[in-house]
């Protein structure tokens, strides 16, 4: 189980929660379309006058192709509720991964097709960087795939760091003075501010984000059993006499902060 676990937190690397379903269509009609573009061409080797022009133009179109890869796979790393994704090197785990699976069909798809036609000989520099270009394209085609779906589905990334950080600074009704309406009001808005992040986290599409959503609102059944000193000290901590429960209950709401606040952006 924990395997699977850790496959399906890789997966989301690429998938962003969406399973890989639509990953393997893709990758099959790229390798359709490059085996059918060869299968009926004339000669799959293309004489150009100029190659090294051509090496230029290619290499410049794959920077180009990587520049939007890592554009969109950034902006949807952003939209989910997985506090590690966040992370530069989650992201580079990712643009990685997209340009092995689309490095894989250009493999498969058009550089043994050379072989077999021409043998090894008869890949040239040019063979090279326009199939780096290829698997760059394809990986950014595939990134904007998965971003048309993140957008349809999910909230955008205003609403959830408003909704995050509304939740967070609505902890502070704590130091308000007792029994004033003040706090009477400010608790009632931390109320509604944990009502909406329950909600938002319900959308949650990933592993991780999943695991939150699951965390949040089973700390949050935990406080909501408790008296309003006990809530107080939940989320204040305690110095010292420490009651174990309430500090376990304080632990769980510090780990949670520091995964909102880093999906939010907010992290120190």
């Amino acid at each position: 189980m924990e395997v699977r676990r850790l496959i399906q937190i890789f997966m989301d690397h690429i998938t962003f929660g969406y399973g890989a379903h639509f990953l393997l269509e893709v990758l099959l009609l790229q390798f359709a379309s490059l085996f059918i573009t060869f299968q009926f061409s004339s000669t799959l080797l293309v004489q150009i006058s100029n190659p090294n022009l051509f090496v230029d133009l290619y290499a410049g179109a794959s920077f180009i192709f990587l520049g939007v890869l890592v554009l969109f796979t950034a902006k949807m790393r952003k939209r989910t509720f997985s506090a590690g994704l966040q992370s530069r090197t989650r992201l580079i785990v990712s643009v990685f991964g997209y340009l092995v699976a689309s490095g894989t069909v250009i493999l498969f798809g058009y550089l043994l097709l050379i072989i077999a036609t021409a043998g090894v000989t008869g890949i040239g520099r040019l063979d090279y960087v326009f199939s780096a270009m290829l698997t760059t394209l394809f990986a950014a085609l595939l990134a904007v795939g998965y971003h048309a779906r993140v957008v349809d589905n999910r909230p955008d990334r205003d609403t959830i760091t408003k909704t995050i950080l509304a939740w967070d600074e609505s902890l502070s009704w704590v130091h308000e003075s007792d029994g004033s309406n003040a706090k009477q009001e400010a608790y009632e808005q931390f109320e509604d501010h944990t009502r909406d992040l329950v909600e938002l986290l319900s959308t949650a599409k990933t592993v991780e984000g999943k695991q939150l959503g699951l965390d949040f609102e089973e700390w949050w059944n935990d406080f909501d059993s408790h008296s309003n000193l006990s809530k107080e000290t939940i989320i204040k901590g305690q110095t010292e006499n420490k009651n174990e429960r309430l500090e376990q209950e304080h632990q769980k709401l510090e780990s949670i902060r520091c995964r909102l606040r880093t999906i939010a952006g907010k992290q120190e």
